[in-house]
């Protein structure tokens, strides 16, 4: 009996196994990842560097998936899928390898689909907002005294949305909460 399950425990392991290994293949298309893959050898040729302990978009990961809800992990990803776009459209005018150069709109294109597909809606103006609030010039005084003159209304809107978020999260739980107690009864 033991043996048994032992051996359903070894086959669900290696089930489980072979299923996040095919979700991670599956979830790139073939051309793509050989694409990828040549890129890789061409570019990359000292891995002293990729092991630093510094990743560019790796450490993003975790965050987005633990400390963000979805519209803001889609915004996150898609300032990420943005930024890959233009790593690479600055590689490609670097290249003076042709098929280095197809390769590279080759993965771009396939970045471009996925933002599209996956990732739209308000995310490229939103970037474009943040992007002019980071451009202002904190050490100019004409901005502080306007930022000064803003902050209260900033300040009402700001509280406003965090009541109306609470006041959602609160509406989902108790949700929730029902659902639980109808299924329980």
């Amino acid at each position: 009996m033991i043996a048994q399950h032992m051996m359903a425990f070894f086959w669900g392991v290696c089930l489980l196994t072979l299923g996040w290994m095919t979700y991670g293949e599956a979830s790139i298309p073939e051309n793509l990842d050989k694409s990828i893959d040549e890129l890789k050898v061409y570019y990359i040729k000292d891995d002293r560097e990729l092991h630093n302990a510094h990743p560019v978009f790796l450490r993003f990961l975790k965050d987005i998936k633990v400390n963000l809800e979805e519209p803001e992990q889609n915004l996150l990803m898609s300032i990420i899928m943005d930024t890959y776009s233009r790593i690479f459209t600055r590689m490609e005018k670097d290249s003076q390898d042709e098929a280095t150069k197809e390769r590279l709109a080759h993965v771009q294109e396939h970045l471009k689909k996925l933002q599209e597909n996956y990732f739209p809606g308000k995310s490229a103006e939103l970037k474009t907002y943040a992007e002019t609030l980071w451009a202002i010039k904190e050490d100019d005084p004409v901005v502080q005294r306007k930022a000064l003159f803003e902050l209260k209304r900033i300040y009402r809107e700001a509280t406003q949305l965090r009541n109306l978020k609470n006041k959602e999260r609160r509406r989902r739980q108790v949700k929730i909460t029902k659902s639980k107690s109808l299924n329980r009864s």
